[in-house]
């Protein structure tokens, strides 16, 4: 998967789409799922064009990386949901379910979120 600068992630970290923040850094913005899967489903995105998490983890710098990791637990004590749990999740690629070439993380809370993947036949 190759990055595209035109992905709904750059957008809206351009502006040109809008979404309902929950937190932004100089490395990271977090917002809100439009599509939630949890009663609290929020994305975090590094604002480097990065695809994958092996694009990020191989080519953003120290600072990106830090700030970046940073803003995730910042994201779930902003959330309240540090204290009863929450799960992150990335997919990377077409096996993982990448749906958007941008690096993004899934922070899923507000209930028990059960197993995590169903055992597949």
């Amino acid at each position: 998967m190759t990055y595209d600068p035109n992905n709904v992630f750059a957008k809206i970290l351009r502006g040109e789409i809008p979404c309902k923040p929950v937190l932004e850094t100089e490395y990271a913005l977090a917002f809100h799922d439009i599509n939630p899967q949890a009663p609290m489903h929020v994305l975090v995105i590094p604002k480097g064009a990065y695809v994958s998490m092996d694009d990020f983890s191989s080519h953003a710098t120290p600072e990106e990386i830090t700030g970046f990791i940073r803003a995730i637990g910042e994201t779930a004590r902003t959330l309240g949901v540090e204290a009863d749990g929450y799960r992150v999740l990335s997919n990377v690629g077409l096996n993982g379910g990448q749906e958007v070439p941008h690096l993004h993380v899934h922070v899923f809370a507000g209930c028990n979120l059960g197993p995590m993947l169903s055992k597949r036949g």
